[in-house]
């Protein structure tokens, strides 16, 4: 019986200590918080709880040990009505080109500054973090353009640019990769 209680405390005990753990300490006064994982899943999941207290996303990094760092910053009006995150990941440009678009549709809009390239023991991939505005009423669309030479980029972003398309990042992953962005009315999305 002493083992039985003695397993139950050490049960209970353990199980506080682990949801303690999931949930984030903020300070009242905090303005800053960085935020780092390894987990996409784990990252979605801490923004939408730093949200709610009114943070948003200033730049992500990444880190030496294959996490992603994001830094966020306090802003009391968004406290009230928070934004939305979505973090992308993929090893392949066409996939993450159709998963930007899907969210785009969406209202969600790419925030340049949080572009990583993630790099595991084993695996590589690129991540991307797209944010939602409260009672946002815009739509986006988005083109990855590729190339080694710059030529062939320089064409395919004026050709994005005859489309309505602007430069809005570039990232260097063996090759130049360029994101091109355009608004789009509700009404005309894809």
């Amino acid at each position: 019986m002493k083992s039985i209680i003695f397993s139950l405390i050490c049960f209970f005990t353990f199980a506080g200590f682990v949801f303690s753990q999931d949930k984030i300490k903020i300070d009242d006064d905090q303005s800053f918080l960085v935020l780092s994982t390894k987990r996409i899943q784990t990252m979605e999941k801490e923004l939408d709880e730093v949200a709610v207290k009114g943070f948003r996303v200033l730049y992500g990094a990444p880190t030496q040990q294959y996490d992603m760092s994001i830094l966020l910053k306090r802003v009391p009006e968004a406290a009230s009505e928070p934004y939305n995150y979505k973090v992308l990941a993929t090893s392949r440009l066409k996939t993450m080109e159709k998963e930007l678009n899907d969210l785009a549709k969406q209202g969600y809009q790419l925030l340049p500054r949080t572009i990583i390239f993630k790099q595991g023991f084993i695996t590589a991939e690129l991540v991307m973090l797209m944010e939602s505005a409260p009672k946002s009423n815009k739509a986006y669309e988005y083109k990855l353009v590729q190339g080694r030479k710059e030529v062939k980029i320089h064409k395919e972003i004026d050709k994005g640019g005859e489309q309505g398309f602007l430069p809005v990042t570039m990232i260097v992953i063996g090759e130049n990769v360029v994101v091109l962005e355009k608004e789009i009315p509700l009404s005309e999305k894809f």
